[in-house]
């Protein structure tokens, strides 16, 4: 098998490298601050049940922690799901 290497460089139909929707997911290792920035792209202050779709397992912690029932958390609700599902609570 021949292979050639390919430079982007040389390409004149190269596309931008995009990036999938679960690149924003953050991690377990991240802090409950900067999970939120990644989940709240759009910069509203709260993160919905369709920004933290992504995060497998978050669900109950997402509902305990939404006081309110309207189904987001501001920064305050959030760290305190994140804090349970870092923990596994």
């Amino acid at each position: 098998m021949n292979s050639l290497p390919i430079h982007a460089a040389d390409d004149s139909n190269a596309q931008p490298v995009t990036t999938d929707a679960n690149s924003n997911v953050p991690s377990k290792s991240d802090s409950a601050d900067a999970a939120f920035n990644k989940l709240d792209r759009s910069g509203k202050g709260y993160v919905t049940w369709e920004d933290v779709a992504g995060l497998p397992n978050f669900a109950s912690a997402f509902a305990n922690a939404d006081s309110t029932h309207l189904g987001r958390l501001n920064l305050v609700g959030f760290t305190k799901a994140w804090t349970a599902y870092v923990e596994g609570k």
